[in-house]
């Protein structure tokens, strides 16, 4: 029997939806893709049509200029049905646009999470947690290890560290993410009264942000000229050891990730200093979710898929990963 039966179908190319002749968050192109938000690693370039939430299809458009498919943006909580299937998406707190799958049929009913977040986000809406009989989770961290601070004390640090470099006399350089993490922290730190200036895959995407209402009065784009004295510099991890970051003498280096609770995140990303400030739900937050959905049966992917299946079959629950799935760590994009 299919893993879930009238709903989703496991394929080469990834979970696809029956009813709606869709993948959902295919890794190669397809005909039809239902995204459940932009990121690259779950929205891949050269599909022949994205059903995404507005926000999700825009910030889609930006990073894929040259792109000329389709479009049909879906509302969360819009109801779309196709052969006696009713497709809701349902915020999921991880970026901007992101948004869970839930299918429903017959008094069957399944919730693909994609990646989310239950935490507080200055630029994101807050995850719900609907019921279904079946649930699709991502495991990203799911081991115990992985358990992250108050979101306040995280903005907390984020600001004290970049006002203590600015008194020494120091750029603070914030490793964010370019779609999700970097406008958290800039939204983070223009609250806090600090200025950024932002590397142009983050600065690029920002229409989008303010067209939602999060506004970035005190940020410019690096395209103007590196960061001054009080400035900050928010910019991709990949970019520590380019010559944009090495040209400035003096600075203070902050990863801002789940991953920073690893030790060996200093000597990666030449850390100052380690923020597990994530766009994904920490171990608790997971099986917070778990509880809260409520599903008959629990199937894990991505990340830990292994391990947190395994610890829920521990409590008594139905769980597995997914078969064939992939145990090794979302891309750091989004992490």
């Amino acid at each position: 029997m299919a893993p879930f039966p009238g709903l989703l179908e496991p394929r080469p190319e990834g979970l696809y939806a029956p009813a709606f002749q869709a993948w959902i968050d295919p890794a190669v192109p397809v005909t039809r893709a239902l995204l459940s938000h932009a990121h690259a690693d779950h929205a891949v370039a050269g599909h022949g049509e994205i059903l995404a939430t507005p926000e999700t299809a825009a910030l889609y458009r930006l990073r894929h200029p040259d792109w000329t498919g389709a479009t049909r943006e879906i509302a969360c909580g819009e109801p779309i049905e196709a052969g006696g299937v009713t497709l809701r998406l349902v915020p999921a707190g991880h970026v901007l646009g992101s948004a869970q799958v839930h299918l429903a049929s017959d008094g069957d009913s399944l919730l693909y999470t994609g990646d989310f977040k239950r935490r507080f986000s200055r630029t994101a809406s807050p995850a719900e947690a609907p019921h279904a009989r079946t649930l699709l989770i991502e495991s990203t961290f799911g081991l115990p290890v992985f358990r992250f601070p108050p979101t306040a004390e995280l903005e907390r640090r984020l600001e004290e560290a970049c006002r203590e470099a600015i008194a020494d006399g120091a750029v603070p350089v914030v490793l964010a993410y370019s779609l999700g993490k970097a406008q958290e922290a800039a939204a983070i730190l223009t609250a806090a009264g600090i200025p950024t200036v932002m590397h142009g895959a983050a600065w690029k995407l920002l229409p989008v942000f303010q067209t939602a209402g999060v506004p970035f009065p005190i940020s410019r784009a690096y395209e103007t000229g590196p960061p001054a004295r009080g400035e900050a510099l928010v910019t991709p991890p990949s970019t520590v050891r380019t010559p944009m970051v090495r040209a400035i003498k003096k600075r203070r280096v902050l990863y801002l990730s789940g991953w920073a609770v690893r030790e060996a995140a200093r000597a990666e990303h030449d850390a100052d200093v380690r923020i597990p400030m994530s766009d994904h739900a920490d171990f608790d937050a997971l099986r917070e979710h778990v509880r809260e959905v409520g599903a008959e049966t629990i199937v894990t992917l991505h990340g830990f898929a292994h391990d947190f299946a395994r610890i829920l079959a521990a409590d008594g629950l139905d769980a597995r990963p997914l078969a064939g799935g992939d145990e090794r760590p979302s891309r750091e994009e989004d992490a």
